[in-house]
C-alpha cells in the first residue's frame, strides 16, 4: 500500500520538478543561506544589545561576505559562461539593509569574488552594472527605511521587489549597452536573470520579514523599557530613569554643573489623614496636582534657566533634575525658597482644611565622590530631607552642620547618666469633665548650643543609630521619677508617662530596676506610667511579656500609645493589664469622618470594658474635645490645652484656672 502510494506521488513531482530550471535547487540554497545569515546577524547583535539603528553596518557586511563566499562556490559550477547566483540580490539588500557604507561593502566583496575567481569578461560593464544594483537599493532605502518596518505590508514587499526588477533591468541594459557580449551569452544571461526573479520575491519578502519581526521586538522592549522607568499613577519618570539621566550627564560631560532637588510635604501625614492615601499618591500627577492647578508651576518657572526635568523620586517625592548649575549658585540666587511659599500657598487654597509644609533637598551632583560606581546621592538627600519640618536644605552646608549636631547629641547622651541633665518638659493631660489636670506626658526637649529646638526624632535617630537607644529611654524614666519627687509637695496624686519601646522591654531585669528606681526616689508605682510605643515588637517576645507582667504586678501603670493605626494593638489590650488607652492623633482629628467616628466609638467601648481610661491625643478646637468627650473619652491631651512645658512652668499651669467644656 505505502510503495504504490508513494508511485502515484513520485510521477506528478517529478513531472513538476523537470519544468523547473536545472540551477533552481542551487539558486534556493543561496537564497536560504542568506536569509539564515541575516537572521543569525540579527541575533548576534540583539544579544549585545546593538540598537536597531547600528545593525545597518553589520548587515550589509554580512551581505557582501555572503555574496563573496557564494561567487567563489560556483566559480567552477557548469561550463556556461552564465553563473547561477543571486549576486543582484547581494548588491541590492547590501545597499538597502546596509546604507551607503553596507552598500559599497558588499559591492567590493561581490565584484572581488566575481574578479578573482574568472567569472568576469567585462570589468567595465560588471562594474556598472553592480554600481546600478547598489544605487537602487541605496535610493528605496531612501524612500522605505527598513529600520521602521514596524508593520509588514503587502505594498513594502511590492515595492522593494519592484526596485529590484528595476534594478534587474537597467542594469542588463548597461551590460548590453558597455559590452560586446554575444548575443547568445546576452541571451543566456536575460534567462537566468529572469529565472531568478520567483527566488529573489521570496528571498526578499523573508528579508522584510525578519526585520520586521526584528523591530517589533525593539518596539515591544522600548515599551517594556519605558513601563520600567515611569510611574503608573503620576505618569512622570521615576527613579530608576532619574538614576539613567544622571549616569549619562557623567559619561557626555562630567565637568558640567548638575545639582538634585527634591521636594516633599513636611507634613504628609496630615494630608494622608485628611484627604487619604490614594489623593497622595497623585500629588505630583501630570506635574501638579490635579485640583487647584499645576502647583509646582511656581517652582518650574523659578528654575526654568536651568531646564528642570522632573521625576517620580518616591511615592510622595518629587526630583527635580537641574543642568548647568550648582548647589552654591542655586543657594546664592535664592530662587527656591519663594518659589516654595508660592506653592505652599496655592496648595493650601486648594485642599480646604490643609496647611501644606512642602520642604526640599538640594544636592550637588559631583561625580567625583561617586566613583568607581556612580550614583544617586540617597544618604545625602534623606538627611537632607529630615533634618527639616519645611523649607530648603541645601546639603554643602548641612552636612557640616548635620555632623556637628549628631556629635552634639552623643555628647548629651553621655551627660544624661545624671537624671537632673536630661532636659525633660511636661505636656498635661485634662480631665475632660471637670478641665483638672489628671497627668502629664515626659517629652525630651533638647535644644542645641545655639539655642535651636532639635528634634526629639533626631534623638531617638541618632539613639537608635549608635545602638543607645534603651539608654537614652532609661535616663527619661530616671529623670521622671526624680521630677515626680521634687513634685510630690506641689502637685500630690500627678502621675507622669514616659515613652517606652520594646529596645528597653527586651532588657534583662527592667521591671526590677523600675521597682529600684521607684523605691530610691520614694515615688509609689501608680504615679509611673509608661506608654508603649513601637508596640509590634511587643507580643512575641518572652522577655518582654516577662517585664510587662511584671510591671503590672508591681502598680506601675501601663498605657497603649498611638491606639487605633494597627491590629497588634487590640491583642495588646486583650493580653496584657493596660490602665491608660491613647488614641492616635490622626483619628482623633478626622473625626468628621464616619469610619473614624465608628473606630474612636468602638475604642471607647473596648478600652472602658478592660478598665483603661482613654485620652484623646492631639485636640487642638474646642469642638474636638466636645466631640470626643460626648464619645466618652475620659482625657485630652493637646494643643487647646497646653504644649509641652518646662517643669516650673508646668507647676504654675497646673494651679491657674483652666478652660471647662461646655455641657
Amino acid at each position: 500500500m505505502a510503495t504504490a502510494l508513494y508511485e502515484l506521488l513520485q510521477q506528478p513531482l517529478s513531472g513538476l520538478l523537470h519544468l523547473l530550471p536545472p540551477d533552481t535547487p542551487l539558486l534556493c540554497l543561496q537564497g536560504a543561506a542568506l536569509v539564515g545569515l541575516l537572521a543569525a546577524v540579527l541575533l548576534v547583535c540583539r544579544r549585545h544589545g546593538l540598537p536597531l539603528r547600528q545593525r545597518s553596518l553589520a548587515l550589509g557586511l554580512a551581505v557582501g561576505g555572503a555574496g563573496y563566499v557564494i561567487g567563489a562556490m560556483v566559480s567552477n559550477y557548469g561550463e556556461s559562461e552564465v553563473r547561477p547566483t543571486l549576486v543582484i540580490d547581494f548588491l541590492y539588500l547590501g545597499a538597502y539593509l546596509g546604507g551607503w557604507r553596507g552598500g559599497l561593502l558588499s559591492f567590493a566583496l561581490v565584484e572581488l569574488a566575481r574578479w578573482q575567481y574568472g567569472g568576469i569578461m567585462h570589468l567595465g560593464a560588471a562594474l556598472a552594472d553592480g554600481s546600478i544594483h547598489v544605487l537602487c537599493g541605496w535610493v528605496l532605502r531612501l524612500l522605505i527605511d527598513p529600520r521602521a518596518l514596524l508593520h509588514l505590508q503587502a505594498r513594502t514587499v511590492l515595492w522593494v521587489w519592484g526596485g529590484r526588477l528595476l534594478s534587474t533591468a537597467l542594469g542588463a541594459w548597461v551590460g548590453m549597452v558597455l559590452s560586446d557580449t554575444p548575443l547568445e551569452t546576452l541571451v543566456l544571461l536575460w534567462q537566468g536573470r529572469a529565472t531568478v526573479l520567483p527566488i529573489s520575491f521570496l528571498v526578499i519578502y523573508c528579508t522584510l520579514l525578519l526585520l520586521a519581526t526584528d523591530a517589533q521586538i525593539d518596539a515591544q522592549q522600548a515599551r517594556e523599557h519605558a513601563l520600567l522607568r515611569r510611574d503608573p499613577v503620576s505618569g512622570l519618570p521615576n527613579r530608576r530613569a532619574l538614576s539613567e539621566c544622571v549616569q549619562a550627564h557623567w559619561r557626555l560631560d562630567p565637568s558640567r554643573a548638575a545639582c538634585l532637588v527634591v521636594l516633599e510635604l513636611g507634613n504628609l501625614s496630615d494630608f494622608l489623614s485628611r484627604h487619604g492615601q490614594e489623593r497622595a499618591w497623585q500629588l505630583w500627577k501630570s506635574g501638579g496636582l490635579e485640583q487647584g492647578g499645576a502647583l509646582l508651576r511656581e517652582v518650574l518657572a523659578a528654575l526654568r534657566a536651568y531646564r528642570p526635568t522632573p521625576f517620580q523620586y518616591s511615592d510622595f517625592s518629587l526630583a527635580l533634575f537641574l543642568e548647568g548649575v550648582g548647589l552654591s549658585e542655586l543657594e546664592d540666587r535664592g530662587e527656591l525658597e519663594p518659589a516654595l511659599r508660592r506653592c505652599e500657598l496655592g496648595m493650601s487654597r486648594a485642599w480646604p482644611g490643609y496647611r501644606a509644609a512642602i520642604r526640599c533637598a538640594v544636592v550637588d551632583l559631583d561625580p567625583a565622590h561617586a566613583a568607581p560606581a556612580p550614583h544617586l546621592p540617597y544618604r545625602e538627600i534623606t538627611l537632607a530631607l529630615n533634618s527639616l519640618p519645611r523649607g530648603v536644605a541645601y546639603f554643602n552646608g548641612l552636612m557640616r552642620q548635620d555632623q556637628a549636631l549628631v556629635a552634639f547629641i552623643e555628647s548629651q547622651i553621655n551627660r544624661w547618666s545624671d537624671p537632673r541633665t536630661v532636659p525633660i518638659w511636661l505636656q498635661p493631660k485634662l480631665h475632660l469633665a471637670n478641665g483638672q489636670v489628671g497627668g502629664a506626658e515626659a517629652l525630651l526637649r533638647l535644644s542645641d548650643p545655639e539655642g535651636r529646638a532639635v528634634s526629639p526624632m533626631r534623638v531617638i535617630t541618632v539613639a537608635r543609630r549608635c545602638g543607645r537607644l534603651a539608654e537614652v529611654e532609661w535616663a527619661t524614666v530616671a529623670a521622671a521619677a526624680h521630677l515626680l519627687q521634687g513634685l510630690a509637695n506641689h502637685l500630690p496624686g500627678v502621675s507622669l508617662a514616659v515613652n517606652v519601646s520594646a529596645e528597653s522591654l527586651r532588657m534583662p531585669g527592667f521591671a526590677q530596676q523600675v521597682q529600684a528606681l521607684l523605691a530610691q526616689c520614694q515615688v509609689p508605682p501608680a504615679l509611673l506610667r509608661l506608654e508603649l510605643v513601637e508596640w509590634s515588637d511587643l507580643l512575641d517576645d518572652p522577655r518582654v511579656q516577662a517585664n510587662l507582667a511584671q510591671l503590672t504586678s508591681l502598680g506601675v501603670p501601663l498605657s497603649i500609645d498611638d491606639f487605633g493605626t494597627g491590629y497588634s494593638n487590640l491583642l495588646l489590650l486583650t493580653r496584657f493589664s493596660f490602665s491608660e488607652v491613647k488614641i492616635d492623633r490622626s483619628l482623633v482629628i478626622s473625626l468628621g469622618e464616619l469610619k473614624s467616628l465608628v473606630v474612636v466609638q468602638h475604642i471607647v467601648e473596648l478600652a472602658h470594658r478592660c478598665g483603661a481610661t482613654v485620652v484623646a491625643e492631639g485636640v487642638e478646637s474646642t469642638a474636638v474635645a466636645t466631640q470626643v468627650r460626648d464619645l466618652g473619652v475620659d482625657m485630652g491631651q493637646g494643643y487647646l490645652f497646653s504644649r509641652a512645658l518646662p517643669p516650673e512652668e508646668f507647676v504654675a499651669y497646673c494651679r491657674r484656672p483652666r478652660l471647662v467644656l461646655p455641657v
